[in-house]
C-alpha cells in the first residue's frame, strides 16, 4: 500500500475541514490493509484513526485499534523500535482522556524505555511523551515534576527543524500548567500562551487544529483575572475554531459553550448563559460525558 498516498489524502482532507470525509477514507483503507494482510499499513492508519477517534472523543472506538497496532507489531518481531514507542504514546494518550492515568502511566513509561533505550533523546515522540506525561503528573497534583517534563519537552523541540506548531502546542500545555497553580502565577500563564499564539499565527495563521486551544486557553487566563469581557470574545473566537476543526460533538466543544455560559452569569447576563448551558449538557449526554 502507498502510505505516501495515503499522508497526502487525508493531509487534504483534513486541511479542506472535510472531517468526516477523512474518517471514512481511513476507515476504508484500513479494511484495504486487513484484506491484504499489510501489516505495516495496519500499524500506520490504525495510529492515525485512533488519534482522530481520540481528537473527537470516540475513545473507546480509538483503544480497539491501539491493540491492533500492537498486535501487528509483535507479529513483524518489532517490539522495542520506533513504531512500538509511539504507538504506546498514542495508546496512552487516549487512556488519559479517559481518566485511566495508571494505565496511561504504565504504557508511557514502557514507551519512555524505548526512546531512553535507542538513542531517541532528541526526538519529536520522546517530546511528546514528555508532554503527556506533565498531564499525569498535573493530575496527580504533581505540579514541580509536571513542569520539569514540559520544560524538558520544550528543549528538545528548539532543537529540531520545523517544529514551531509542536513548540507552540507545548507552550499552550505549559501555560494551562502555571493557570493552574493559582493566581501568583497568572502572568506566567500569560506570557507563555501568548508566546503559542504567535507562533501559531506566524506558522499558520489560525489553521492548525490546535489553535483553539491556545485562544480558550488565554481566555480562561482573562477570566481569572475578572476580565469577563476579555475572555468571552476570546471563547466565542475558540468555539468558532473548534466546530469548525471538528464540529460541535465534541468534549472541547462542550468546555467551550459552559466557559462562555460562566462569562456571560459573570457578567450579569443570565438569559444569554442558559443557550450555551443547556448545548454543553446536550453535547454531554450525547457523546457520555
Amino acid at each position: 500500500m502507498d502510505m505516501n498516498g495515503f499522508y497526502y489524502q487525508i493531509d487534504q482532507l483534513f486541511a479542506e475541514k472535510r472531517i468526516a470525509e477523512a474518517e471514512t477514507y481511513m476507515k476504508d483503507m484500513l479494511a484495504e490493509a486487513e484484506k491484504s494482510q499489510d501489516l505495516g499499513a495496519i500499524i500506520t492508519i490504525a495510529n492515525e484513526l485512533g488519534g482522530y477517534y481520540r481528537a473527537v472523543s470516540r475513545y473507546s472506538e480509538g483503544i480497539p485499534l491501539y491493540e491492533k497496532a500492537l498486535s501487528c507489531i509483535e507479529q513483524l518481531g518489532l517490539t522495542g523500535n520506533e513504531h512500538h514507542g509511539t504507538t504506546l504514546i498514542n495508546y496512552a494518550t487516549t487512556y488519559t482522556m479517559t481518566g485511566d492515568q495508571q494505565k496511561a502511566l504504565q504504557l508511557y513509561q514502557q514507551a519512555a524505555e524505548i526512546f531512553g533505550a535507542g538513542g531517541y533523546a532528541l526526538d519529536y515522540r520522546l517530546a511528546t511523551l514528555y508532554n503527556n506525561m506533565s498531564y499525569i503528573c498535573q493530575d496527580l497534583g504533581q505540579t514541580s515534576q509536571a513542569e520539569e517534563y514540559l520544560n524538558h519537552a520544550l528543549y528538545i523541540l528548539k532543537t529540531l527543524d520545523d517544529s514551531e506548531i509542536e513548540v507552540a502546542i507545548t507552550y499552550t500545555n505549559l501555560a494551562g500548567l502555571y493557570l493552574s497553580m493559582g493566581p501568583d502565577h497568572l502572568d506566567e500563564a500569560k506570557l507563555t500562551v501568548k508566546k503559542a499564539l504567535d507562533l501559531f499565527i506566524g506558522e499558520s495563521g489560525d489553521t492548525d487544529v490546535h489553535y483553539a486551544a491556545a485562544v480558550s486557553m488565554l481566555g480562561n487566563i482573562y477570566y481569572q483575572e475578572a476580565a469577563y469581557d476579555k475572555a468571552l470574545a476570546l471563547f466565542d473566537q475558540a468555539l468558532s475554531l473548534t466546530r469548525r476543526d471538528y464540529g460541535e460533538d465534541t468534549a472541547s466543544y462542550a468546555t467551550v459553550c459552559e466557559n462562555i455560559a460562566q462569562c456571560y452569569r459573570k457578567l450579569g447576563q443570565e438569559p444569554q448563559a442558559k443557550p450555551y448551558e443547556e448545548k454543553a449538557a446536550e453535547i454531554k449526554e450525547r457523546i457520555q460525558l
